[in-house]
């Protein structure tokens, strides 16, 4: 069996080829992000740590409001800011993951379930249904 067109069949491996190794490339930066969101993730417990200690500190010395002291300010603020820059790495994430749904020869990508539609539970007893 021999195909229609003799350079379809090359192109196609080679397009397919391209794909696998752009879509491997896009492993591997997601696979650093992930790397990153673990740092964050360490430097925000870090963050909390220190932002409970201060608070604690402010209020054995007798403050009244604890947050309203600067050093547990800045360090809110800190928090924040790395809580930020996670959101911005699932961003990226989610950005990379649909090019590679994108860039898929010949499949169209799969549809968007609705909330609640994947998990049928009538009738399951210790399900309430209504």
């Amino acid at each position: 069996m021999k195909p229609d067109k003799p350079g379809k069949t090359s192109r196609s491996l080679g397009d397919h080829g391209i794909i696998f190794i752009s879509n491997t490339g896009r492993r591997f930066l997601i696979l650093g992000r992930y790397s990153m969101l673990c740092w964050h993730q360490q430097r925000l417990r870090r963050a909390c740590r220190r932002l409970g200690t201060q608070v604690l500190a402010a209020l054995e010395a007798g403050e009244v409001n604890p947050l309203l002291t600067e050093a547990v300010k800045d360090t809110l603020e800190a928090a924040r800011g790395i809580k930020e820059k996670k959101d911005q790495h699932y961003q990226a994430i989610a950005a990379l993951r649909q090019k590679m749904r994108a860039a898929r020869a010949g499949e169209s990508p799969p549809p968007p379930e609705e909330p609640g539609s994947s998990q049928d539970t009538g009738g399951q007893p210790g399900n309430k249904t209504e």
